[in-house]
């Protein structure tokens, strides 16, 4: 009887943290840091301090447009260093055929 009631106990608390877990909204994609930015600006929205000046947004679209160069510079890099691992490859298996 004592091993059954623990069942339920245990049975019930993990109801209530799931009820729980479930009813605290958890983590949102702000704050992942995913799209905090996105977020951020249309959370104050509208609101007297959350006008910028036309230099912080020229400065802002400088650096997310720096952001995105960077990213394709790193994707190049890294279908250069496949492509050059590849290629070499080749060449190994080309001469293994050779010496067969």
């Amino acid at each position: 009887m004592k091993r059954h009631n623990t069942r339920i106990l245990f049975s019930l608390a993990g109801a209530a943290f799931l009820l729980a877990s479930c009813t605290t909204g958890g983590p949102t994609v702000a704050s992942l840091g995913a799209g905090s930015d996105s977020a951020y600006l249309n959370a104050s929205r509208g609101r007297a301090d959350a006008q910028i000046s036309e230099q912080q947004a020229q400065q802002y679209s400088r650096q997310r447009q720096q952001v995105a160069e960077e990213m394709g510079l790193e994707q190049q890099k890294r279908r250069n260093f496949f492509e050059s691992t590849g290629s070499t490859l080749d060449i190994l298996n080309a001469a293994r055929t050779l010496v067969r």
